[in-house]
């Protein structure tokens, strides 16, 4: 154990692992944001328009059980080495789960508001931003936590595989070669701590400003 940190302290003074994960992190963010976009707006269309459900649900059905590792020689070929096709795969394994959740929330908000706020004259992008997004908020971020959990795993593996020349997951391959368990365990640590602060910093409290605030969850 005290060589772990004592090699973790090392790699943070030279630099080592703070560059590796700023370069996941940014893959993460912008893979991430563009699945999650892409997964609520899929989620949104299938739980509103019928033809959308019976279009799409069956699609993401039989992709969302898929490992998204399953899907990276696809993305190496059609994309190349490199940072594109790590980005691209993060944003497409992390859009399943995120637009099945979001496809269950819409659903899963009551018939009678929205029957009430079209009573009141509200129209379709109304019903969205009123009614049909702050319902099925609880659900979606149940997604995007699963999504983000998703990404982390898939990217992680797949830096190694798009060949990149910075990143956790080339930091943990390339300390395998030599047997630097204690690099590798480093990398690990990080891993999970970014993890640990993405769920703190970003999820409770947007959490705690919408659900909760609006008394559909207990803080």
């Amino acid at each position: 154990m005290d060589t772990i940190v004592v090699t973790f302290a090392r790699l943070v003074a030279r630099g080592i692992l703070p560059l590796h994960a700023l370069s996941t992190i940014l893959r993460l963010i912008v893979g991430f944001l563009l699945g999650a976009t892409l997964g609520v707006a899929l989620g949104l269309v299938m739980g509103r328009f019928r033809w959308a459900e019976d279009l799409l649900v069956p699609m993401v059905s039989v992709g969302n059980p898929i490992p998204g590792l399953a899907y990276a020689p696809l993305f190496v070929i059609w994309f190349g080495l490199g940072n594109l096709p790590a980005v691209l795969l993060v944003g497409f394994a992390a859009a399943f789960p995120v637009a099945v959740n979001t496809w269950t929330g819409v659903k899963a908000v009551k018939e009678i508001w929205i029957r009430a706020a079209q009573s009141m004259g509200a129209r379709e992008r109304q019903l969205f931003r009123m009614v049909v997004l702050p319902g099925a908020l609880p659900w979606v971020l149940t997604g995007l936590r699963l999504g983000l959990a998703r990404a982390w795993r898939v990217l992680v593996a797949v830096e190694m595989l798009t060949s990149v020349s910075v990143g956790l997951g080339w930091l943990i391959f390339g300390a395998r070669e030599f047997l630097a368990t204690d690099v590798m365990l480093a990398g690990i640590a990080v891993i999970g701590l970014v993890g640990l602060a993405l769920e703190k910093l970003v999820f409770e409290p947007l959490e705690r400003f919408t659900v909760v605030r609006w008394g559909m969850l207990t803080g």
